[in-house]
């Protein structure tokens, strides 16, 4: 308002120069003709520009025409002349007032007057407002960083490579027929004590990527060595080429998936849960296996059985309580392919898995004091629907399938110990009872001709009881497992361990395949990235050696090989298998 006052008294300040310029002798000629000067008489012809209220002498672009007479402008120039120039409001000075005409303007011309005046105010206004968003705009221009460089900037926290590398030298004092101790080892069978091997059991690189608060996206490849499936080929018309598959090692994806962490916002209890949608970890294995802490030594039980990781959909997290947040239960519900990461998937049916781990007393972390944890795998053989339909005396690959696990814990930070109770339906076959080596007969293949007759007969005998034992679609399984480990007071090193009896067929009267695992050993923590472990390993078949009756392996689904005519099958308890470990990991 002071401006606007300050603003006018300037205009009508002008207006009076102007017009004292325009009684000039010089500029007087420009009046109409007909009237003398010195008698006030006659019109003077102006034009103003609307838009900003100037007054010019000469026509122009977007200018006004106005006629004022000579008499009414030296009224004007005396009343504008009588009065001082305002000072702004406020300060003291009087308020301006309209100066007293001797001879008023015509009302046309008043008029006009006053709507330069009034467009005068509004330009002001107009510009005050337009310099205020401007400054805005500027400030606001100041503190913007251009979304490039922000998201360059944050970059490296939303993004997280890591990997981890696993190795091992292993000797065999005794080779036998056993399941694997470690994923990608696989010895020979009975008769080549001494065996030793260098290995690499896992090769990950682990990228993460969050973009978002409510998003992760994890890609990890996976090394793995390839075992047969390939045959020689054809190159060109008389040439061929030998299978380069057998033994190599390939890449493959092992985990891909995404996770939605704000499943549950607005619930404090459930902050931490996520859905996670992709290629990721079961329920089971994983967790077990960073509860034991020892993966990169030896395999968690089930592990021997199923997959670590599954195509599926999850919900999973922890539930906290309280004013310190502490863990009460930790979950894990999900649904699967039948087929593993492995695998493809043929079956129109699908897995349910389902883990519940309950803290009593609360946790401060994921496995902190007290547990109870619960298992269970609810499933059908990996088989297309034409095929699970069809009769078969051996059912496993079309049977149904449950595995069940109860385990009680206790964590502490230096030690922990565990109890496992393991229960299952067709969930083991001889696939996973040979999965480190097998009998030729157990894949399709025979012998070396080179070995006498009657071993490749009772090899052939014992090959198809333990099909009909273990993969006659109505067996049952049993373990028991302790395991554990001790940080010895200050120093690097961990002792560790893990026993397991394992019954592949509880509804056997005496099932030679039934066997104990003993793992002990020894870590040194190098740094946070690097441990070794020393550790001996064993498959211990704890039966005396027997022959099994025909007449009760019939019973069981059991067919004679060609040309076999025995009434029992020898040797049917396999010889142990005992290992020396160094295994090494780093881990970042």
């Amino acid at each position: 308002m002071k401006r606007s006052l300050l603003f006018k008294a300037k205009a009508r300040a002008a207006l009076a120069a102007f017009i004292m310029l325009l009684c000039t002798d010089r500029v007087w000629a420009q009046a109409t003709s007909g009237a003398g000067a010195a008698g006030g008489g006659g019109e003077l012809h102006l034009y103003v520009d609307p838009n900003t209220g100037q007054l010019f002498i000469k026509p122009g672009a977007g200018r006004v025409p106005v006629t004022l007479p000579v008499s009414a402008l030296t009224g004007a120039l005396s009343g504008a002349a009588a009065k001082p120039a305002p000072a702004a409001a406020g300060a003291g000075a009087p308020a301006v007032t309209p100066a007293s005409a001797t001879q008023p303007l015509p009302a046309g011309q008043a008029q006009q007057l006053q709507q330069v005046e009034k467009r005068q105010d509004a330009l002001e206004a107009k510009t005050e407002k337009l310099a205020a968003d401007a400054q805005k705009t500027a400030d606001q221009v100041n503190q913007m960083v251009p979304a490039w460089q922000h998201y360059v900037d944050t970059f490296g926290s939303r993004m997280y490579i890591g990997g981890q590398f696993w190795a091992d030298w292993a000797w065999y004092p005794h080779t036998s027929y056993a399941p694997q101790l470690l994923t990608q080892i696989n010895p020979p069978g009975p008769g080549n004590g001494g065996y030793n091997a260098i290995d690499i059991t896992r090769s990950y690189i682990n990228a993460f990527f969050n973009p978002t608060d409510d998003w992760i996206l994890r890609i990890t490849p996976n090394l793995y060595r390839q075992l047969g499936g390939a045959t020689n080929v054809n190159y060109g018309a008389l040439g061929g080429l030998g299978q380069t598959v057998n033994g190599n090692y390939a890449w493959r994806l092992k985990y891909g998936y995404m996770s939605y962490t704000k499943i549950f916002q607005g619930f404090d209890a459930l902050s931490d849960d996520q859905l996670v949608v992709g290629q990721q970890p079961e329920p089971l294995v994983p967790w077990e296996e960073d509860l034991y802490g020892f993966r990169y030594v030896n395999l968690v039980t089930w592990n021997m059985s199923m997959a670590s990781t599954f195509p599926g959909i999850t919900l999973q997290g922890p539930i906290r309580f309280g004013e310190q947040k502490l863990q009460y239960i930790d979950y894990n519900v999900g649904v699967f392919d039948e087929g593993s990461f492995h695998a493809l998937e043929q079956a129109d049916t699908k897995e349910a898995m389902a883990r519940v781990s309950v803290y009593p007393f609360g946790a401060r972390w994921r496995y902190d004091g007290l547990g109870i944890t619960t298992f269970y795998d609810w499933g059908w053989g990996n088989v297309t629907p034409d095929l699970f339909n069809l009769p078969a005396n051996l059912k496993g690959p079309q049977a149904q399938i449950q595995r069940l696990a109860e385990i009680i814990h206790y964590t502490t930070d230096t030690w922990q110990i565990a109890f496992e109770y393991d229960w299952g339906r067709n969930a083991w076959t001889p696939g996973n009872q040979f999965s480190g080596s097998g009998p030729a007969q157990i894949f399709g293949l025979e012998p070396s001709s080179e070995v006498p007759s009657y071993i490749v007969m009772n090899q052939a005998a014992w090959s198809n009881l333990a099909n009909a034992l273990m993969n006659n679609g109505r067996s049952y399984q049993q373990g028991f497992n302790l395991f554990g480990h001790y940080v010895i007071g200050d120093t690097p090193f961990t002792l560790f361990g893990w026993v397991n009896q394992w019954e592949p067929a509880t509804n056997v009267k005496t099932d030679p395949f039934d066997w104990i695992r003993i793992v002990v050993g020894i870590s040194y923590q190098f740094n946070e990235y690097v441990r070794i472990a020393l550790d001996y390993q064993s498959i211990l078949y704890y039966h005396n050696q027997m022959n099994f009756p025909v007449s009760y392996a019939k019973t069981f689904g059991w067919t004679a090989p060609s040309g076999f005519t025995g009434s029992t099958i020898p040797y049917a308890v396999a010889p142990d298998q005992q290992t020396v470990m160094l295994n090494f990991e780093y881990a970042f």
